[in-house]
């Protein structure tokens, strides 16, 4: 079965609605308009007939006998033609009077005044008592017959009509379906490797909004790839340099290019470098789980007052063998919804990270905000460099230490709390501070 375009699609839907309303705007115009004729025309019988009668009785007709002057009968005609009615005058014992028509239309009326006929009495009264009355009629086809034409005018303007919406439905149609055409043809056209001007179209209705929305994905994927050429371009790097530190060693030690007492230190660069290529692959598996769903957090309320105190427990004994202060200043309780054990593995990333390069002094300060909590750890060492938050970039190190993935491990945690991480340089040494909303209530 083929597929219907949606352009298609509007364009006989909007015909459906058009042939169903003139349908309905049809019957309904037939029905309405012949129940106003009818009802005009009673309304019409009715002040025709009161005239005749108010003729008749200012006549002094007694309703024994017809109207005998002809001058009477002339007054009675012309006031019976003002709307072309046929009337029949009867007296009291139902007797025909007088009557504008022949013997054959008034039996007709008589067989079939409720069906064919527009009805209406009027009495003829004489010093307060009915002495007649007068009927009055006309044929529902001489009606029917003005119908007909008011219902063929009416034929003609709603054909116009139709026509005219069917052009502008179609008009209408190419005007949507258009810019739908060009998204479409953009879409196909589009290539990680070859890149392509964005499109910009005229509308300014959700068609604009949804090529606006699919421009933003394109560069969303774009710089996800180039993020992803890069990640494992980096991480080749990193990881072919114990990789060569190890094969060189090995191979050393197979070709008895190192002997004696070298076998051992060789053997501890191997080992060492074994470890570091362990910590970077281990590095890179856990940051490759935070930033997917695989990695699952477990979110609950606790004081964040207890998981900074943990961290600093952690890492003061370094510190001290650094030779380096210590300092905390957060002694107050903030409760926050985090996961309590991913935080904290945030937290030491940065204090392990400031250990390298305080000169003295490392300061933890925690304050609570409006609606969110601010942690700042800082350091007087030597600062970020230029742009303090490449230190956030997969495999950046400032120093060349380190394998650079601690402190993008601390800011994919952070982010999946909803919170925000950014770096600074001071005057003297560096500083990072995070913030994570508080929750409601």
């Amino acid at each position: 079965m083929k597929k219907l375009k949606i352009g298609t699609k509007l364009f006989l839907s909007y015909v459906i609605l058009i042939v169903v309303i003139l349908v309905i705007t049809t019957v309904s115009f037939r029905y309405l308009f012949q129940e106003y004729l009818v009802r005009e025309a009673r309304d019409q019988l009715q002040k025709e007939g009161l005239q005749i009668s108010h003729m008749l009785e200012d006549r002094n007709w007694k309703g024994n006998q017809p109207p005998n002057s002809l001058l009477d009968r002339r007054r009675i005609e012309m006031a019976g033609n003002l709307i072309s009615s046929q009337f029949i005058i009867y007296n009291q014992n139902d007797r025909t009077i007088y009557s504008n028509v022949d013997e054959d239309v008034q039996m007709e009326y008589e067989e079939n005044k409720g069906k064919l006929f527009v009805t209406e009495e009027v009495p003829i009264n004489a010093s307060r008592e009915q002495i007649g009355r007068l009927v009055l009629f006309t044929k529902v086809e001489s009606l029917e017959g003005f119908n007909r034409i008011i219902e063929q005018a009416q034929a003609v303007s709603l054909f116009v009509s139709a026509a005219v919406a069917v052009l502008l439905a179609a008009w209408m149609q190419r005007g949507i379906t258009g810019p739908i055409r060009l998204l479409a043809d953009h879409m196909r056209r589009f290539s990680m490797r070859k890149p392509q001007l964005p499109l910009k179209l005229k509308s300014k209705d959700e068609i604009n909004e949804l090529a606006e929305t699919f421009e933003e994905l394109t560069d969303q994927l774009r710089k996800n790839d180039f993020d992803q050429k890069e990640f494992l371009q980096n991480a080749s790097h990193e990881l072919k340099t114990p990789l060569m530190a190890i094969q060189g060693n090995a191979e050393g030690i197979l070709d008895d290019v190192i002997v004696g007492e070298e076998v051992g230190d060789s053997l501890e660069v191997i080992v060492n470098e074994t470890q570091r290529l362990k910590k970077i692959v281990q590095d890179i598996s856990y940051l490759t789980r935070l930033e997917t769903v695989e990695e699952a957090f477990t979110y609950e309320v606790v004081d964040m007052q207890l998981i900074m105190k943990e961290a600093v427990t952690a890492v003061k004994p370094l510190a001290y063998q650094n030779g380096l202060k210590l300092k905390y200043d957060g002694d107050f309780a903030v409760h926050v919804e985090v996961d309590a054990d991913k935080m904290k593995q945030a937290f030491l990333n940065i204090i392990g990270n400031t250990l390298r390069f305080a000169s003295s002094l490392i300061e933890i300060r925690m304050r609570k905000e409006e609606n969110q909590v601010a942690i700042e750890i800082q350091d007087d060492g030597t600062g970020f460099g230029e742009n303090p938050d490449r230190v956030f970039e997969r495999f950046y190190t400032g120093d060349q230490s380190g394998s650079g993935i601690g402190l993008a491990i601390t800011k994919t945690i952070v982010e999946k709390h909803h919170g925000e991480i950014y770096a600074e340089n001071l005057k003297k040494g560096g500083r990072v501070i995070i913030t994570l909303p508080l929750p409601p209530g």
